[in-house]
């Protein structure tokens, strides 16, 4: 859509407080009145930018997991496609305008986290409940909680280092990275007479 391509631009060259419904309507090429009947504030409309940032992620719906290998397999490509996703430098700017924008407005923290992390959150919570229901993992802790564990095992500080300019990327090895972070969630989480999984 014209008005989010527009509008991602601006708030990566003014951030998000500097820019108008004025400035993003002459930026798309429409008029006020179109703005405000796809979104009622601006708000919305970093709401939508933030959505379309994480569809890019676009990661595909939970697989079919009846063994132990299948959740290994599904847990590892969610985790290298999200840390590939994570190391475009499109993404890492995105990242860090939010973080600075969030400072001054918790709003839009708000609704980033809402629209990103907690839907991806989500997401790997899901997989996780499906292989409680097979018995393949343990139902001891939360499902969330455990996605949780591992979303934190697979970043690590990566981002933080991002945004404090320690780094350009985040993740040098996104491979190497999540097939730790599986095994180590298998090796606390798994069901003990499940096959070994390196």
């Amino acid at each position: 859509m014209r008005i989010l391509t527009a509008a991602r631009d601006l708030f990566f060259k003014h951030g998000f407080e500097k820019v108008s419904t004025d400035m993003l309507a002459k930026e798309a090429a429409v008029s006020k009145a179109t703005l405000y009947r796809h979104f009622a504030n601006m708000n919305d409309v970093l709401k939508s930018v933030a959505e379309a940032e994480v569809m890019k992620f676009n990661a595909d719906a939970p697989p079919q997991i009846e063994t132990l290998e299948d959740l290994r397999g599904a847990l590892g490509e969610f985790g290298i496609k999200l840390l590939r996703f994570l190391n475009q430098p499109d993404t890492v700017q995105f990242a860090r305008l939010i973080h600075e924008e969030a400072r001054g407005n918790p709003q839009v923290g708000r609704l980033f986290y809402q629209a990103a992390h907690a839907k991806t959150l989500r997401k790997i919570s899901k997989i996780i409940q499906h292989a409680q229901a097979h018995q393949l993992v343990s139902d001891d802790a939360d499902a969330s909680d455990i996605a949780e564990d591992f979303l934190a095992l697979l970043e690590g500080l990566g981002m933080v280092r991002v945004q404090l300019g320690v780094s350009l990327y985040p993740f040098e090895d996104a491979e190497k990275r999540a097939t730790r972070a599986v095994a180590t969630i298998l090796a606390a989480h798994a069901y003990p007479n499940q096959p070994h999984i390196k």
